[in-house]
């Protein structure tokens, strides 16, 4: 009977374990590993971005984009995933370039010193057919 009770705790346990390590992988933050990290001054500077409110940069970066000709979707998120860290995700897709076919930026804050900073910016790309990577990552198109 000792035998059964732990049989059927281990199942119930391999079974809960299936089920929430997708879920925990699907609500995991992007990670930088796949993204190219660009220059933080540069970037704000070549978008004239002076706020430092997640919100606030993420509203500039989705106005500041003024070309929209061949664009299909163009999106922003922020996340909080706790209360000092956000995240801003800028994707546009349809890009008026032969080689580019969409550009990622991801925007890592930090709120220090009742501040928000940013801490890193990536860049990743999808390619145009038979132009490269079709996937987002981090490498060019040719």
């Amino acid at each position: 009977m000792h035998k059964s009770i732990v049989k059927e705790s281990l199942f119930f346990l391999a079974v809960f374990t299936c089920i929430q390590l997708p879920i925990a992988a699907l609500s995991q933050p992007a990670t930088r590993s796949n993204y190219e990290s660009i220059n933080v001054k540069q970037f704000l500077r070549d978008r004239q971005i002076t706020v430092s409110n997640p919100k606030d940069i993420a509203a500039k970066l989705f106005g500041s984009d003024r070309e929209t000709e061949g664009r299909k979707s163009d999106g922003i998120s922020v996340e909080y995933p706790t209360r000092e860290t956000a995240a801003i995700v800028h994707t546009v897709v349809g890009l008026a370039d032969d080689s580019v076919a969409g550009m990622r930026h991801r925007i890592e804050l930090a709120f220090r010193q009742n501040k928000w900073e940013i801490l890193w910016i990536g860049r990743q790309s999808k390619c145009q057919p038979n132009r490269g990577h079709q996937n987002w990552a981090a490498g060019r198109c040719n």
